[in-house]
């Protein structure tokens, strides 16, 4: 009589093992939220930094740009090589100065925060200031706004003034948060008298926000010699 062994039975190693608990499944849980939160703030780090050196670079550049943009013109302040311009710094454009009437009380008198002043650009022996036949004009002048110039800061904007049209123009958006002149005589001396000044020190401060919350600031000085003043 033939009889069959018993088969055993084959265990896996797979059969032997214990699936996750809930506890392992919570503390991998946990874990993963920690990393991700890690994650999470270490871009929103970089993205911070990104944005602030983009914004910081932007002011560098409006406030340098604004400023490169005054110091040409006030270095030739004053030129006058006819010696019959009477050109100089100045507190008006008014007709008592000898101005057309289209320019009167447009600007401030020179002073820490208001800075004007003429030039005989096309040197023909004249400031040119008339912006129609009228008032003791022959003719309209044709360059007012190289020879009439003026700098100003309202309402956080960086204003220069247009002769020609008798109007002050936008030179940067509302983010100048300073502006400020302060003038020196021949020997160096701060100076509050128009006729002493020979040398200006501008300092503009310009503002961004970054983020939010965030601002950021860059302030640029420079001195300029006027070069045709005391001449």
């Amino acid at each position: 009589m033939i009889h069959s062994a018993p088969c055993d039975k084959k265990t896996t190693p797979f059969s032997k093992q214990a699936g996750f608990s809930l506890v392992d499944i919570l503390v991998g849980l946990a874990m993963a939220s920690v990393l991700m939160a890690a994650v999470v703030s270490l871009f929103t780090s970089m993205g911070r930094s990104y944005t602030t050196q983009n914004v910081a670079a932007d002011v560098q550049q409006v406030a340098r740009g604004g400023v490169e943009l005054m110091i040409q013109e006030i270095r030739m302040a004053g030129l006058n090589p006819t010696g019959t311009a009477a050109a100089g710094i100045v507190d008006d454009f008014n007709p008592d100065s000898g101005f057309h009437e289209d320019h009167e009380d447009n600007i401030a008198p020179t002073d820490a925060n208001n800075l004007a002043f003429t030039m005989d650009a096309d040197m023909d022996g004249r400031i040119d200031h008339c912006t129609e036949a009228t008032s003791g004009c022959s003719d309209i002048d044709d360059n007012i706004d190289r020879e009439l110039i003026a700098y100003r800061i309202n309402d956080g904007v960086l204003e220069k003034y247009r002769g020609a049209s008798a109007f002050w123009e936008e030179l940067t958006e509302s983010n100048v948060s300073n502006l400020s002149f302060t003038y020196y005589d021949e020997n160096g001396a701060v100076t509050t008298e128009r006729e002493e000044i020979r040398t200006v020190e501008i300092l503009m401060t310009v503002q961004l926000p970054a983020g939010p919350g965030r601002t950021v600031s860059r302030t640029y000085s420079t001195q300029v010699r006027c070069r045709n003043i005391g001449l």
